[in-house]
């Protein structure tokens, strides 16, 4: 189990990337509790506090851990920037981790994971210089 000084550091680096790409930010801090596995992580509303679930993260081998925490902790930081559409902090996650890590991560396959799936068809044909086509 990591201390929480380890989501701290990732919370800084999250916090500074967003700056550097949307120029906005939001004090915030992070609670690691135990609740249902399905859930990765969670914010509530009127508060600035991003709660880490340590059941699934418990799993999480050490290696991955850093770019596990980056995904969760920037997926629930921009909900605190006011995004409150789960697929667009879906895809928006995607795109910045991606950029970060690129595509062989494992933040990044994780991100995609979790990302709509019209969304990542889109992010695809995108890539390949085509024009997405609905059939």
């Amino acid at each position: 189990m990591p201390t929480l000084e380890t989501p701290y550091s990732v919370l800084n680096e999250v916090a500074r990337d967003v700056l550097r790409r949307s120029g906005k930010s939001v004090k915030a801090e992070i609670e690691l509790v135990p609740f249902t596995p399905s859930v990765l992580g969670f914010v509530r509303a009127g508060q600035n506090v991003i709660y880490v679930n340590t059941v699934p993260l418990s799993g999480i081998p050490q290696s991955d851990l850093f770019e596990y925490l980056y995904v969760v902790i920037l997926h629930e930081y921009l909900h605190l920037l006011g995004i409150a559409d789960e697929r667009e902090v879906r895809r928006v996650t995607l795109e910045i981790v991606d950029e970060k890590f690129g595509e062989g991560s494992f933040a990044h396959n994780l991100s995609l994971n979790l990302a709509d799936p019209r969304d990542v068809m889109l992010m695809e044909s995108w890539k390949m210089g085509k024009p997405h086509t609905y059939m």
